[in-house]
């Protein structure tokens, strides 16, 4: 039994020590990854406005132009600082775990918000409140930790996808709101369009870009209704990390490390089912009585 408990020290003490490891990969990957979607919205607004809709960008006046580029710069700076702050959130649940003490509510006014741009004041991609982590416990509760890290891996790349999503509807919403995207477009359609999956649209020559066909009203007297081709941005992480070469070696430090897991799970969890027989072998050996 006392082997089998110095087995199981060990390996949470292997997984104490992968959790560090995710951390510091992602930490590196996460800083790359927000620099990276920043240029990406950029890029593809770019393309929206002169090669979707030039004629919609040409009809705006200089100080309107630069107003609108204005506007996707300072969405590309939250980007950078957004994503990131998904790691931090794990980092400051942890510390404040490790001082015995509850999570300080003060640390949500540190999330960057004072620069917001006043195009994009009332996004819920800015005011969204942020879960706590369940990578919290992993230092509270050694028993768990594998479950803890496993639950916590899962939220964070839930936190990307949807990070991603979100600055997506963001850029659409400016486009939309600078009359680069047709007024006749609903919101929701395009916040619709950049949660869609890939397989249900058609995916324009370049990256991040999408092409819908949806019904609209004609403009005549006989409101017959006519196909229109919407174009809008859809940012995949995929597109994001083969534009740029620096996230491949995360992105791949991230698939080792989670093999390293599922192979320490095992392990444990074999341990843990041999402890168990130990322990009812020794409980009925306790209880049994000859007659």
């Amino acid at each position: 039994m006392n082997r089998i408990d110095q087995e199981l020290a060990a390996l949470e003490e292997a997984i104490t020590h992968l959790a560090k490891e995710f951390q510091t990969t992602y930490s590196n990957y996460l800083t790359f990854l927000g620099q990276c979607v920043g240029q990406q919205l950029i890029m593809a607004a770019y393309r929206i406005c002169t090669q979707g809709y030039p004629e919609s960008f040409l009809n705006l006046s200089v100080n309107s132009r630069q107003q609108l580029q204005q506007s996707l710069r300072k969405l590309a700076q939250e980007t950078q600082q957004q994503l990131p702050s998904l790691l931090e959130q794990w980092q400051e649940s942890r510390s404040a775990t490790t001082d015995g003490s509850d999570h300080d509510s003060d640390h949500d006014s540190e999330m960057p918000s004072s620069e917001i741009p006043s195009s994009t004041e009332d996004s819920p991609f800015f005011n969204a409140p942020t879960e706590p982590s369940p990578a919290a416990e992993l230092t509270s509760n050694p028993r768990n930790s594998i479950e803890k890290l496993e639950e916590w891996l899962k939220h964070l790349e839930s936190g990307i996808t949807k990070t991603i999503q979100d600055v997506s509807v963001e850029t659409n919403r400016i486009l939309h709101k600078s009359s680069i995207i047709p007024d006749k477009f609903p919101q929701e359609i395009l916040e619709a369009a950049a949660k869609v999956e890939a397989s249900a649209i058609e995916t324009a020559e370049s990256p991040n870009i999408i092409k819908i066909m949806m019904e609209t009203k004609g403009d005549g007297e006989t409101d017959e209704s006519r196909l229109t081709r919407i174009i809008a941005i859809k940012l995949r992480l995929s597109e994001i990390e083969f534009a740029d070469p620096n996230l491949t070696p995360g992105r791949k430090k991230i698939r080792d490390l989670l093999a390293k897991m599922s192979q320490l799970k095992r392990e444990y969890y074999k341990k843990q089912r041999q402890k168990a027989v130990a322990q009812a072998e020794a409980a009925w050996r306790a209880s049994w009585f000859d007659d």
